[in-house]
């Protein structure tokens, strides 16, 4: 885990992490027994490792096989610690939550169901001394009060998932729940408050996690809002303040980033671009030019550091061209125009011409001629560019169905599991 971070900072010498893992894997056997609390550890030591490797693939299913064996164990139930030490206990509460934590996180971030609801699980959160002597509490890393306090906003977001992001009934009935839950999300704050001075090192991380669950309870109601709606601006400020979060997190510490990450910080970004490009002049501010900016620094850095990254950073650069072209002109279309340049660039594929280049007329359903000399049309000469954005294409594709939708039935954005399938990068 150390080595992916080094290699992701890009600070002090190379190690391989494949290499060190696979080297780690010789001296698993003992963690490789079943319904273990080792075997528990084990699993969310690797998905730890895997939240930064190049191979984040099955993430989903391994934090729930950890989370299954949890449960199966009794680790979620306080009848369970009758009569076991209390530091026994301790240990067992530290790593639930912290199977829960990760479990709730990444499944949100895919779009994917939660393996327990919250109103099963009824075991209390950990001491945040790890050491029971109270005076050990002021020993430096022995205090884990951060990781209770997000394992209480991880409960939150575990609440929005569940009552917000359904598919059994439509966005103008989950309405009224936004209020109850936004509640909670600042009584969270305020706790958080009591808890770190504005001047603590890690405040920017906590209030990163507590903009980004601000953003995940508001933005599917975007396209039922009006901008005037407290809750709209709410939802464009903390989409900002993420992006800007990141950027003084890569700015001031060796900050490497994990796919969660990526999600974060692009989401947040797309989201600006929506209320931009549904809004217009009305939302244009220089505050949002420089969220917009943040979010493409971020993911810009990110590219660097991981290959795989570069198809998002290619797909919101030609979403932030298409954005400023309609607030510069008034034209709309983005859907429409995203999907033709798929359409292109898959003919030749398809028994079409063999030399990489569309057909640009003459076939039905092709994009109009001035459409496709605009996607031709080289980065910096006033048009959105094709460049080297070629693969990020079908991503811009699928999000242009949410950006630019008609009015009428919302349309929900796309999860992030189902933009990784459309760009083929789950192990590039």
């Amino acid at each position: 885990m150390g080595a992916t971070l080094v290699q992701l900072t890009q600070r002090g010498p190379s190690f391989s992490p494949e290499s060190l893992y696979v080297t780690a894997l010789q001296h698993i056997s003992a963690a490789r027994e079943s319904r273990t609390v080792q075997n528990i550890e084990a699993m969310t030591l690797l998905v730890v490792f895997h939240l930064r490797s190049t191979s984040s693939h099955g993430l989903w299913y391994m934090i729930g096989l950890a989370m299954r064996t949890s449960v199966d164990l009794g680790l979620h139930r306080a009848a369970h610690e009758r009569g076991l030490p209390e530091a026994v206990v301790q240990r067992r509460r530290r790593l639930f939550w912290s199977v829960y934590s990760l479990e709730r996180t990444i499944a949100i971030s895919l779009g994917r169901p939660l393996s327990i609801a919250n109103s099963q699980i009824d075991v209390e959160l950990p001491h945040t001394a790890i050491d029971s002597n109270p005076s050990a509490a002021v020993t430096k890393g022995n205090d884990i009060a951060l990781a209770v306090v997000l394992f209480k906003l991880r409960r939150i977001e575990s609440q929005i998932h569940q009552s917000i992001y359904r598919m059994d009934k439509p966005l103008d009935a989950l309405r009224s729940k936004v209020d109850r839950l936004y509640q909670q999300l600042r009584e969270w704050r305020l706790e958080l408050s009591h808890l770190m001075p504005t001047t603590h090192p890690d405040i920017n991380y906590a209030l990163l996690l507590y903009n980004r669950a601000l953003r995940l309870l508001v933005q599917p109601f975007l396209p039922i809002l009006q901008p005037s709606d407290p809750y709209y601006n709410l939802c464009m400020r903390a989409a900002g303040d993420t992006c800007q979060s990141h950027k003084r997190l890569h700015q001031t510490l060796d900050y490497g980033h994990s796919f969660i990450s990526v999600q974060t910080v692009f989401v947040s970004g797309v989201t600006l671009l929506y209320g931009l490009w549904t809004q217009g002049h009305n939302l244009w501010s220089v505050a949002l030019s420089n969220d917009i900016r943040a979010c493409s620094l971020v993911l810009f850095v990110m590219g660097e550091r991981a290959p795989w990254v570069r198809k998002y950073r290619d797909a919101f650069e030609v979403l932030v061209s298409a954005a400023m072209e309609k607030l510069q002109d008034g034209e709309s279309g983005l859907a429409e125009m995203a999907s033709a340049r798929v359409r292109a660039e898959r003919r030749p594929e398809r028994g079409g011409r063999r030399d990489g280049q569309a057909a640009s007329g003459g076939c039905a359903g092709s994009m109009p001629e001035e459409a496709f000399d605009q996607f031709q049309r080289a980065p910096g000469e006033n048009g959105t560019g094709v460049g080297d954005f070629d693969g990020a294409w079908p991503m811009v594709a699928e999000l242009a169905n949410w950006i630019d939708q008609d009015a009428g039935s919302p349309v929900w954005m796309p999860n992030f599991e189902q933009l990784q399938s459309l760009s083929g990068t789950w192990n590039d």
